[in-house]
């Protein structure tokens, strides 16, 4: 009698290895500023149109993204299909060592004039793929 899914005179014996696939826990201002961009496609889902300036920005967010400049912290904006957004976030590097994952607390702003903040992680392989964490 055979089993389902087994075929006679076959057996999978073979030992599979599979690279480690590394992370870089050491980014760049720049690096967290792409990540920013990949969360607004990603997580907000829209699409970035042109990049914009902190002069263009309507006057509540531009006071958002005048503190996180201030604080040194990477920032971006774009016009997309909704309007004006900006996204600014601090990245985590000691706990993203443990989660194996890039965490990050970030805020945006998006019309009509709403501020949004929260902890969320992404697998840098998968820039798009994000992923909000409670606490």
């Amino acid at each position: 009698m055979r089993g389902v899914g087994t075929s006679p005179g076959r057996r999978c014996n073979a030992e599979i290895e599979y690279p480690t696939i590394e992370i870089n826990f050491i980014l760049s201002r720049s690096d967290v500023e792409i990540l920013l961009a990949g969360f607004l496609t990603g997580a907000v889902g829209v699409e970035l149109r042109e990049r914009l300036d902190i002069s263009e920005l309507p006057a509540e967010c531009c006071k958002h993204v005048g503190v996180a400049e201030a604080s040194g912290r990477p920032w971006t904006a774009w016009s997309t299909e909704r309007g004006p957004m900006a996204a600014w976030g601090e990245y985590h590097p000691e706990p993203s060592r443990r989660l194996y994952a890039l965490l990050l607390w970030l805020e945006w702003w998006t019309l009509p004039h709403i501020h949004h903040a929260g902890w969320w992680c992404v697998d840098p392989r998968r820039p798009r793929d994000w992923t909000k964490i409670n606490g």
